[in-house]
This record gives C-alpha cells, structure tokens and sequence, in this order.
C-alpha cells in the first residue's frame, strides 16, 4: 500500500493485492476505481517523460518550458 494525504484533509491510498494485479484507487477508504498495471506503467512512463524532457503539462509539469 502507498497512501498520501491530500489537499482537503483527506487521504489517498494505493493498494494491490497481488504482483501485477489491479491497483485499487481509494480516498478516505473508499474504493473510488482501479487502474490496470499496463495503465499503471504507461502513466509512469509519462510522467518520466513529461519531466525528464521539461515538457509543459497542465497536471505533471505545469511551468515545463517544451511543448509537444
């Protein structure tokens, strides 16, 4: 499990039951959707992307001085 506290007092966690299986998204213990681990390594990939390349994203790197 990974968890984090949020913004609004709350928290979020991350949980998988087993190797490779589906990430279980929940916010203040609530299970609210999961992500697949494909998703889960593709949104990874991006993120390393995003700003190892300084690119200007709106959710990941904001002030990103490239666009794509």
């Amino acid at each position: 499990m990974i968890s984090f506290d949020v913004n609004n007092g709350g928290k979020l966690t991350l949980e998988q039951e087993r190797h490779d299986g589906k990430i279980m998204v929940k916010r203040d213990g609530i299970e609210c959707y999961s992500i697949s681990p494909a998703d889960m390594v593709m949104l990874l990939n991006l993120y390393q992307y995003t700003k190892t390349n300084n690119i200007q994203n709106d959710f990941i790197n904001p002030s990103g001085k490239n666009r794509e």
